[in-house]
């Protein structure tokens, strides 16, 4: 995807956020995010932050056990490129582990395969740590206020979804030999049709191929199994992510004069997330109109008000995304270009930081 459809997209987002705002009072709502406590929006922008942070610490201890992964720094770099990217484009939160694997192995020794199932991993964790942390606010929330029936709905559906997942998951992690030889039949079937169609694509399922980057798949999850610490620190650190971007939901809430419990913002962070399946970079729309919708029926507050609030929210955490994670794009992506120019430049920059430390000690 180039710059002008990453372009559209955010300019689309922006057009659905303004007329979310015109149906509820966009003047209302402009008033409130230009009178926001700009102490509390502070806050709310170091959650933010940190949500980043713990994300990223997160994939890079299940990523760091993989053969021939990148050190921490370079990681770091890596790591924000594909925040941006993810953040930018249509559907990039949905598919964020293909996004976050496709950078790191581009830009690193490793495999793709490796790679791929290292934040596929971390992908799931986060979605069982988002349920954890969901869970707590809508107990939470139950022992303090009514809730519509919706609402309750929606939850079990979610769980029911959550649950089938992490059979499926499981069931991969216990039969693995099952799922690769499923898959390189299914490819050896499709193979002849699809090679006819398509000699690049044929050659990327030929059987062989397939049963070499499953291999490299299988052994990358015995190298993450045998290392329980980084499986229990990436489920820690995603924990800590959400409770971040719970409290920045809060912090934002306050900033605007609606004091949402963390209770309430911890269960509509999580919830909402499903919105990120709209078309539209970062969930734009899809996202503002779960959020206001939940949190003005959970606290009762008015939707104008509660509309600021999830503004200033998204600014400390969609746009801020954008922001830290931009220069990082455009250098990694733009100017490092790939393969071992990418690599020499950043051990360049790699060595040269570690030059300008020894000098300063």
């Amino acid at each position: 995807m180039g710059s002008r459809e990453i372009i559209a997209g955010v300019v689309a987002g922006i057009v659905v956020v303004a007329l979310l705002a015109v149906g509820v009072g966009w003047e209302q709502v402009l008033d409130g995010v230009l009178a926001a406590d700009k102490p509390l929006f502070g806050l709310a922008l170091l959650a933010g932050f940190g949500s980043i942070v713990a994300w990223g610490l997160s994939v890079y201890a299940l990523v760091r056990p993989v053969p021939d992964a990148p050190g921490l720094r370079r990681f770091g770099h890596l790591y924000l490129a594909a925040v941006f990217v993810k953040q930018a484009i249509p559907f990039g939160v949905a598919g964020g582990a293909a996004v976050l694997a496709y950078v790191i192995s581009r830009y690193s020794d490793t495999t793709i395969e490796r790679t791929l199932l290292a934040t596929t991993v971390a992908g799931f964790l986060s979605t069982v740590a988002s349920a954890l942390v969901a869970g707590l606010g809508l107990l939470f929330v139950l022992l303090t206020r009514p809730i519509p029936q919706w609402i309750l709905q929606l939850t079990v559906a979610l769980a029911i979804g959550l649950l089938m997942l992490i059979v499926v998951v499981t069931a991969f992690a216990i039969w693995p030999v099952i799922l690769r030889r499923s898959t390189v039949r299914f490819a050896g079937t499709i193979h002849p049709t699809v090679s006819w169609l398509s000699a690049r694509v044929g050659r990327l399922i030929e059987p062989t191929q397939v049963r070499a980057r499953l291999d490299r798949f299988i052994e990358t999850g015995e190298v993450i199994a045998r290392d329980p610490r980084a499986v229990v620190g990436s489920f820690a650190a995603a924990v800590l992510a959400w409770v971040f971007t719970a409290a920045a939901l809060s912090f934002s809430l306050a900033a605007v004069g609606s004091p949402g419990p963390l209770s309430v913002s911890a269960f509509a962070v999580t919830v909402s997330g499903v919105a990120t399946a709209v078309p539209l970079p970062g969930g734009l729309g899809g996202v503002e109109a779960t959020l206001s919708a939940i949190v003005t029926v959970l606290t009762g507050d008015r939707v104008a008000t509660v509309s600021a609030g999830i503004v200033v929210f998204r600014l400390a955490t969609f746009w801020l995304r954008l922001v830290v994670g931009g220069p990082a794009g455009l250098t990694v992506l733009g100017r490092y270009g790939s393969g071992s120019r990418a690599l020499d430049e950043l051990d360049e920059i790699e060595e040269g930081v570690g030059d300008a430390s020894q000098a300063s000690e």
